[in-house]
């Protein structure tokens, strides 16, 4: 029994699959492989061995990366592939292949998705299950769906004879049954069609989960539907945990890359074995530098989370309260930072310590500036927040420091 979806597992093997590349001394299949973006499609199916799923995973690198490689891309393809064979096994239920390809520049004039989902693709998105007269709620009741995503009882009612919008949607709904399948789209209270994104996000991929979509082919035509739709913005609903054979999905920008800055992180932190650390990443990931208070929070918290995660795992106490200057004080006396064989009193450790602690001060330093900046502290209408290129900020020195305290750290666990 599979509980996790066979794209899932394919992105888990990823990071492992560069390690071994790294440790075979393959530069130009590891090159490839932290330089693409990557994209992983279902191509096909086999009967074999009971049935067998085929997948591709469509490395895009830049043409710079490209052009060296090209006339050897074949057995570069074969190098990966047969890795991932290692890291998944055999017998998988499916096979993955590689193929190697230039990334495209974009054409003149297009838009880059910039991880915003557009007012456009939202209406389509809801005027899809509008025009499919789709049940919403599923195998739930109205109230049962809704409360999932919002508190229904802090919502006032449309109805004087109820106090929130959990006695009018029971009255209406349930009791007489008197409200129109499409009722929600249109209702204020909801404001789906302008709601905010991570919201509107939840409630399509609730639309597809498996308590909710019991028919498996109507679950799967609602997903491509949607990510038909989803596409023009960057993002899709991706498969995740799967429950009773079905899968739960997820919004996620829709190509990645294992190089990027959050990926990086989560190739390393997985040794940990961290659920608050691996929930904030896919946080991250999902939210991008679209909300960038909540991305220099959320990258604030993975640098206080990686320092407190090492500590423990060497057993050094530290204040319950600690924020990351003291625990940057007590991590840098623990991790050797010079490269094997050099001592750490060497010339320029000193420099390279100074280095690293500022990575983790720029995450704390902008908390401040966020809740200066950030959403929700009634500002004026001249007010001007925080724009994406602070959250790149946050988010590079993050994943800059995460990734090679943690690199240092596990590496000096295993000699």
């Amino acid at each position: 029994m599979r509980y996790l979806s066979t794209r899932r597992e394919i992105e888990g093997a990823l990071p492992t699959v560069a390690e071994l590349l790294r440790r075979k001394e393959e530069a130009d299949a590891l090159r490839v492989l932290s330089q693409a973006e990557i994209e992983l499609l279902e191509t096909g199916h086999d009967n074999w061995n009971g049935g067998t799923e085929l997948w591709t995973a469509y490395l895009r690198v830049p043409v710079g990366v490209f052009v060296p490689i090209e006339d050897q891309r074949d057995s570069l393809c074969q190098t990966i592939s047969k890795n991932l064979e290692t890291v998944i096994g055999k017998d998988a239920g499916f096979w993955v292949s590689v193929e190697i390809a230039p990334r495209r520049a974009a054409a003149p004039g297009a838009k880059t998705p910039d991880g915003r989902i557009s007012d456009r693709t939202r209406a389509a998105v809801l005027d899809e299950m509008r025009a499919r007269r789709t049940v919403w709620f599923g195998a739930l009741d109205e109230i049962g769906f809704l409360s999932r995503i919002f508190d229904l009882t802090t919502m006032r009612s449309h109805d004087s004879r109820f106090e929130t919008a959990e006695g009018d949607i029971w009255q209406h709904c349930i009791n007489n049954d008197d409200w129109d399948l499409d009722w929600v789209f249109s209702d204020r209270r909801f404001r789906l069609y302008a709601v905010e994104q991570e919201t509107f996000l939840k409630f399509i991929a609730e639309v597809l989960h498996p308590i909710v979509r019991t028919d498996a082919a109507e679950q799967a035509q609602l997903a491509a539907a949607f990510n038909g739709h989803l596409r023009r913005d960057g993002w899709e609903l991706v498969e995740d945990v799967i429950i009773d054979g079905r899968p739960t999905y997820v919004p996620e920008r829709k190509v990645h890359g294992l190089g990027t800055a959050v990926q990086r992180i989560k190739a390393v932190a997985a040794s940990l074995d961290s659920d608050t650390l691996y929930e904030d990443l896919r946080r991250l990931e999902r939210i991008g530098d679209t909300e960038p208070g909540e991305a220099i929070a959320l990258a604030k918290e993975i640098v206080e989370s990686c320092c407190k995660l090492i500590l423990d795992d060497r057993k050094v106490g530290y204040p319950e309260k600690a924020e990351i200057p003291e625990l940057l004080k007590l991590l840098r006396t623990e991790i050797k930072i010079m490269p094997d064989g050099i001592d750490e009193k060497a010339r320029a450790a000193n420099e390279i310590r100074e280095v690293l602690t500022s990575l983790g001060r720029i995450a704390h330093s902008l908390g401040p500036i966020r809740n200066a900046y950030g959403k929700g502290h009634g500002r004026g209408r001249d007010f001007q927040g925080l724009e994406p290129r602070h959250a790149r900020l946050a988010i590079g020195a993050a994943s800059t420091f995460v990734d090679f305290v943690l690199d240092r750290h596990l590496n000096q666990l295993k000699t």
